[in-house]
């Protein structure tokens, strides 16, 4: 029975050491080239000049953002850096969904078209603070 327990406990820290190795190690990404991509919801083709341009920086279990608050009709891109780890930037309600890995810079462009709050989560699973990697973006009339 002892036995059992030492193996249980074992086998529970191995996979929480891997689960929370994920997130901060983009070498599990082996020699992917995730280069630079441009994701764009169908509404985006505006070319307003007054457009917003947002610095995201993507690290373990955070997002910081430059700016989040927007104005209904107005483009805003999205610069993306991987600092820490793999993730997914991830706007609920679109179909923006840009995966980016440490040392790569994504670019995402989004034209919202109703006010509103809208959270960015991350869509990679990135190890044990995958849950609180969550931010909140105004849209407002």
């Amino acid at each position: 029975m002892k036995k059992r327990k030492v193996h249980l406990t074992l086998t529970v820290l191995i996979f929480v050491a891997i689960v929370t190795a994920a997130c901060g190690n983009s070498s599990n990404m082996g020699n992917m080239d995730m280069g630079s991509s441009t994701s764009s919801s169908p509404d985006s083709s505006s070319s307003d000049a007054s457009g917003n341009q947002v610095s995201v920086v993507a690290s373990n279990w955070k997002w910081e953002l430059s700016n989040t608050t927007f104005k209904v009709g107005e483009q805003v891109t999205f610069t993306i850096q991987g600092e820490e780890g793999n993730h997914g930037f991830f706007i609920e309600g679109t179909d923006i969904d840009q995966q980016i890995a440490a040392g790569n810079t994504e670019t995402v462009t989004w034209t919202p078209d109703k006010a509103g709050e809208y959270t960015i989560r991350c869509s990679v699973m990135c190890g044990a603070g995958h849950n609180d990697m969550v931010e909140t973006l105004t849209v407002m009339e």
